[in-house]
Formats: structure tokens, sequence, C-alpha cells
């Protein structure tokens, strides 16, 4: 036997063209693989390149034919794929988007006080007392006067009224604009007034007028004039005594009437229909 090795079979010189052609159309395939990123939905698309089919997009994402057709249902085997055309080849978590911190709601100063503006107080201050000297004017010990009807009024109306209870005096009349003001009192018959009992005052804004008025008790008693009697008119003329009565007068209805002359012509037309029937009748027989 010989020690020579045995020859080896000559290679066919077509194989490695093949094998580079191969290489040559993968390149592209591989080099265009993209990483299979879910959408916000979770849905995993492909992008057809120039010179895809249905069979490459399947076997780039690890798909067979079948799967790939399910995931996309309008899809057939016959399909023409254009470029750009978008496929399903899977599904996945949606990326999470990380949440903004929330923004701090900035912290408002404390509002600045401000001091509540007042109107100026103007007003009419009014009391009734029993003037026991006599001097008109409201001197200690000297009480006061329940029962006094006051009224206040304006240039043109009566603004307030108000009748003392001889222990809430002075009583405030508030809110008064600044003006030309009246203030009348009343008066009883065995009353005596010291002091005037019918005041006129120009009251200014924000000044407040206290007007006391005085009394006693006189034993005169004021003549009150009493009012004038209203005479009754007497009657134009009195009435007859026992007048005659009179006979009634009677009033025909016209309705009446009406069908009392209808009646008379209907039996006067009959009467003449008789009397012709009985002619008619006597001459034939």
């Amino acid at each position: 036997m010989s020690n020579l090795p045995a020859p080896r079979a000559p290679r066919h010189p077509l194989i490695p063209l093949v094998l580079l052609f191969w290489l040559v159309l993968a390149a592209p395939v591989w080099a265009q693989e993209p990483t299979p990123t879910p959408d916000e939905a979770g849905v995993i698309y492909a992008i057809v390149q120039p010179n895809d089919s249905l069979w490459l997009i399947a076997g780039r994402y690890g798909l067979n034919f079948a799967e790939l057709l399910a995931l996309n249902p309008g899809l057939d085997a016959n399909a023409l794929l254009q470029p750009g055309q978008r496929l399903i080849v899977g599904y996945g978590a949606p990326p999470v988007t990380p949440a903004s911190p929330p923004t701090p709601t900035p912290t408002l100063p404390p509002p600045t006080p401000r001091p509540t503006i007042l109107p100026p107080r103007t007003a009419v201050c009014l009391l009734a007392f029993h003037d026991l000297n006599r001097n008109g004017v409201l001197d200690a010990g000297e009480p006061l006067r329940a029962g006094v009807a006051f009224t206040v009024t304006d240039e043109t109306a009566v603004v307030a009224n108000y009748i003392t209870t001889g222990t809430d005096e002075p009583y405030c009349i508030e809110g008064l604009r600044g003006g030309l003001y009246q203030v009348t009192r009343s008066v009883t018959p065995r009353e005596a007034l010291t002091t005037e009992g019918d005041w006129r005052i120009t009251l200014a804004v924000g000044s407040v007028a206290q007007l006391a008025f005085g009394s006693y008790e006189s034993d005169a008693v004021t003549a009150v004039a009493p009012a004038p009697a209203l005479s009754t008119p007497a009657p134009a003329s009195a009435p007859a005594a026992n007048p005659t009565p009179q006979p009634p007068i009677a009033i025909q209805n016209p309705a009446t009437r009406f069908w009392g002359t209808a009646f008379v012509a209907m039996i006067l037309l009959v009467s003449v229909i008789c009397l012709l029937i009985w002619k008619q009748l006597r001459k034939s027989g």
C-alpha cells in the first residue's frame, strides 16, 4: 500500500461565487435590521424598505410567514409592499414616560391689612326731661320724660319719628346728611315748656347735635279749641206724608204681543181654508 494521501475532489468553481452573491444580498438586510421599539400603544412596526418582501420581513423579526399575516389581517401572500409602509411585527410594553415633578404652588404673602374707612358720623340725639327748677337746662337729678313724640324732617320729607321711653335717652338718629333739619316735639295739655318745642338746626357732615327738651307740669290746663261741628244740610224737599198709591202700570212684553198676533192670523187662515173646502164640496155635490 502506498502512504500517499488520497487526492481531494476538485472544488466547483461556482461555489465561491454563489456564497459571495448571498453575502451581498444579506448585507443590506443585516445592516437595516431596526431595534424593535413599541410605540405609545405598545405596537411594534416594521418599515418596508425597497426590495423587501413578506418573507424577508418575517425572517428579519424572527417570525414565520403565517405569524406575519396573522399580525396584519389586511395582508395576504400576494400583497404588494410599498416602501415606507408599516407592518405590525409584534406587541410590547409601551415606553414609560417619566412623570414631571409637580410644580410647587408658590405661597402668597398674606394680604396687607387696610383700615376700614367709616363714613363720618352725622346724627341728631334727642331727649326730654322734667325741668324741675324751670331753668331750661338739664341739671343733675332731673329725670327723663317718657311719652314725648319727636318728628324730624329735612327740607323735603319726614326722616324719622321717635317716642321717648324715659330710660333709653338720649336717642340718636344716625346716618343723616348735612343740611337743614326741623325737630318738633309733642306737648300734653298740662305741660309747660322751658325750652323751644320746635327747633330748626343746620347739621354739618360729621357733626352730632345734642338736643334736650325741658318741660314741667303746670296747674293751668292748655285749652284745646274744639273742632267745629259739622252741620247737616236739610233736605231740599220733604217727602209728602201718606202718598196716594198709584195703580201699577202693565207693561206688555214685545214677544208676547208677537205670538198673540201670529195666533190670531193662523185662526183666520184656517177659517178661510175650511170655507173654501166647504164651497168646493157643495159644488161637487
